[in-house]
């Protein structure tokens, strides 16, 4: 019967998302794992020396997962994989972590870092425009999304992204049929939408 093995500071149960968390036990290698980002925002963190400071902080969609502190490290990678600054556009992607040596305070220590690519999920399927894994809402499944999407505009689309072209395309019509100057044409009536 083998032995569970645990990293000594998980006794200490900090807050935040560590190393140590991607540590298996059994086998004394760190994992990468795949979580999906459902906010970022500064918050209060308390160091190690009890000094309190603003750090940028991201929270995961998935239950049970400590949020993790964001260096400009990782920062920038996210910015690099996602193709933009906004962190707004970084919310509901997801991000593959892993753990790597640096040098850190004159000694190489075990870093969080969020992984140079787009993380690979088995049967997922990633919208074409925005990157975001393709999920259901309350009205329609994932596959339906996608099969509509991919007709529709030849491409699979996430349903924000479907439900902006749809926008952008009532605002083309309503402005073809009041004229392109933005008024009504010769017929004096606007569009009964």
């Amino acid at each position: 019967m083998a032995t569970t093995k645990t990293h000594w500071k998980k006794l200490y149960n900090p807050d935040y998302l560590g190393a140590y968390a991607l540590l298996d036990e059994n086998t004394g290698k760190y994992k990468d794992v795949v979580y999906t980002i459902a906010s970022i925002r500064l918050e209060p963190v308390n160091g190690p020396d009890g000094k309190r400071e603003e750090c940028m902080v991201m929270r995961f969609a998935e239950k049970g997962i400590k949020p993790m502190i964001v260096n400009a490290t990782n920062a920038k990678t996210m910015e690099k994989i996602f193709g933009t600054p906004i962190i707004e556009d970084w919310i509901g992607r997801q991000v593959q972590i892993g753990v790597e040596q640096v040098k850190a305070f004159g000694e190489t220590v075990d870093a969080l870092r969020i992984r140079r690519h787009l993380p690979r999920v088995d049967g997922a399927v990633r919208c074409a425009d925005t990157g975001k894994i393709i999920t259901g809402t309350e009205k329609m499944t994932a596959q339906q999304i996608i099969a509509l999407t991919t007709k529709k505009y030849g491409r699979p689309l996430c349903a924000e992204r479907w439900m902006e072209l749809v926008e952008q395309e009532k605002a083309e019509k309503e402005k073809h049929e009041t004229g392109q100057g933005g008024e009504q044409n010769d017929g004096g009536a606007g569009a009964d939408a």
